[in-house]
């Protein structure tokens, strides 16, 4: 009888779900998060990702990242840096902060979902 419930934890944990793997600091330090808009979900049609990334990003730094992370090498790998932009609230005057971010072009046939775990 003791084997039988040893050979049942065995198998429940081969069954468990595969653990995620460690991410480098670098990839989540460049990647920051994934812009979600009108445009950007037309342009996913096209196999183009948008992501806004680190400041100090590179295109070079961008490709690395989202290879590691994903599991995809990108096509091409365009970054633009949005100036910042002054707004005023009633009396108040304030600013919006600069940001970068990348639009990241995959190959055909190559589909990633942004909000899924990174494994």
């Amino acid at each position: 009888m003791p084997k039988k419930s040893t050979e049942s934890k065995k198998a429940a944990v081969e069954t468990s779900a595969p653990a995620l793997k460690a991410l480098s600091r670098f990839a989540t330090d460049t990647l920051l998060a994934p812009m979600v808009t009108e445009k950007t979900a037309m342009l996913s049609g096209n196999n183009v990702m948008v992501f806004r990334v680190a400041l100090s990003a590179t295109r070079v730094a961008v490709k690395q990242a989202f290879k590691e992370l994903y599991g995809v090498t990108p096509v091409k790998v365009n970054v633009i840096t949005v100036r910042p932009r002054a707004v005023h609230f009633a009396k108040s005057n304030g600013h919006i902060k600069s940001f970068k971010k990348a639009m990241i072009s995959l190959p055909e046939g190559a589909t990633i979902d942004v909000f899924a775990p990174v494994v």
